[in-house]
């Protein structure tokens, strides 16, 4: 929320009548905004905080969203921390300030533990002695991030809330979202009092993210903060590299997660003549271009430059190793350079990326340091038959990260039923 421009300017008493008048006396009225709760929802000049000011331009179905949430406060049968712990997972996951911060002071009031509503704001995965709370938790995020709720996780929540419960957490999930979207849309300004909780770092939660969007816009992040990445971002991460094709079910790949300082400075050692020795033929290649040209890929062999300068500072560097045992690879008879044993591989490799993506990272997939393989084998432990396939380096993004990709378009890529016959050309929508 705004502290100093709201896209709406605030109502006030004065300004009221009617049925805004209605509405407004109904807010004002009712219990949330009794005793400590008051100063938070009604500004010192009357104006109203939160979804409230917005709904009073649009009375009508303003009071029927103010009595369901009255009835949503008082009319339910799940336990009060339990609906906190699901609103506090919807506003963490819309990175809303201020309704993350009103429903922390109420969570604390009615015995949810701080070290879960910390782990909520960081964007953790809270642990919790309450088998109701977890269900809550549990329901809440699959909505928001998953768009369903899993068969283990509707099974928990029924055990643990009961029917009634589960359909009112499920019910709380939607309307807060609702409520979500009004403040991100409006920005209506912060309470006249201090609210104290979390400040919330959008880059510390995952993003609710179309999947064109993701894919058509996750660069190749080389400049990383050295600021931590929590292990239960890296988990989401590679849950999602787990659901990647794989010839038989396979999963031909592991994943060495390196956070240890000394090895990322040895990894960094091996890298840094590597990487100088490929961008010195690739700025080898520019000579004599127009900046037009050149800029983009100067620009990102510059960025490559920091990565290499700053490889041992990177937070988590992800290691792809494979199993070539386990892969059929059927073009290794060719006077070619085999690629089909890397389709075992690689999807997984990008799954992962895009999950980095979806959790606000920067990461970037470097191949290099597969030339110092005995090296690395020494350095991470891994057995003599397995080989590396991808190094993925993992941090929040120095400056803007991830935008919109440059690519040849598919009419210059796609053929339709013969190779040189008339192109695909791209859908115009």
């Amino acid at each position: 929320m705004s502290k100093t421009s709201p896209r709406l300017t605030p109502l006030t008493p004065a300004q009221l009548s009617g049925a805004p008048k209605t509405l407004y006396d109904a807010v004002v009225d009712s219990p949330r905004a009794q005793g400590p709760g008051r100063n938070i929802l009604i500004r010192e000049d009357g104006s109203l905080c939160g979804p409230f000011d917005a709904w009073l331009r649009s009375p009508g179905i303003g009071l029927h969203f103010e009595r369901a949430g009255m009835a949503l406060r008082e009319e339910t049968s799940m336990d009060a921390a339990v609906r906190e712990v699901a609103v506090l997972t919807v506003a963490r996951a819309w990175n809303i300030d201020f309704e993350f911060q009103v429903h922390a002071m109420v969570a604390k009031m009615q015995g949810v533990p701080d070290d879960a509503i910390d782990a909520i704001a960081r964007g953790d995965t809270p642990r919790f002695e309450r088998d109701d709370l977890q269900a809550a938790y549990n329901i809440a995020r699959e909505l928001v991030f998953q768009r369903r709720v899993t068969d283990a996780t509707f099974a928990a929540a029924q055990k643990a809330l009961g029917e009634q419960a589960t359909i009112e957490v499920v019910t709380h999930v939607g309307f807060y979202q609702m409520v979500s979207g009004v403040l991100t849309a409006f920005d209506p300004p912060v309470p006249s009092v201090e609210v104290p909780a979390p400040h919330l770092d959008s880059a510390a939660m995952p993003l609710p993210i179309d999947l064109f969007e993701a894919i058509s816009t996750t660069r190749a992040v080389r400049k990383l903060r050295p600021d931590p990445v929590s292990d239960d971002q890296i988990n989401r991460a590679l849950k999602l590299a787990s659901f990647a094709p794989s010839g038989g079910n396979r999963q031909p790949w592991q994943v060495i997660v390196v956070r240890d300082a000394d090895k990322k400075a040895k990894m960094g050692e091996l890298y840094a003549p590597l990487w100088d020795q490929y961008a010195a033929v690739g700025r080898k290649a520019l000579e004599g271009l127009p900046e037009e040209k050149a800029g983009p890929t100067l620009r990102a062999l510059d960025a490559g430059d920091h990565l290499s300068k700053n490889f041992a500072q990177i937070p988590v560097v992800c290691v792809f190793v494979f199993n070539p045992a386990l892969l059929h690879i059927t073009d290794q008879g060719y006077d070619r350079p085999s690629v089909v044993g890397g389709g075992s591989i690689y999807p997984a490799v990008q799954n992962f990326l895009l999950g980095c993506r979806a959790e606000g990272l920067g990461c970037t997939l470097t191949t290099l340091l597969c030339e110092k393989e005995k090296e690395i084998r020494d350095l991470l432990g891994f057995p003599e038959e397995w080989g590396t396939a991808a190094f993925v380096p993992v941090g929040y993004p120095v400056g803007r990260g991830h935008g919109p990709l440059s690519r040849r378009d598919v009419s210059n890529l796609a053929h339709l039923d013969v190779f040189g016959a008339r192109p695909m050309e791209e859908d115009p929508s």
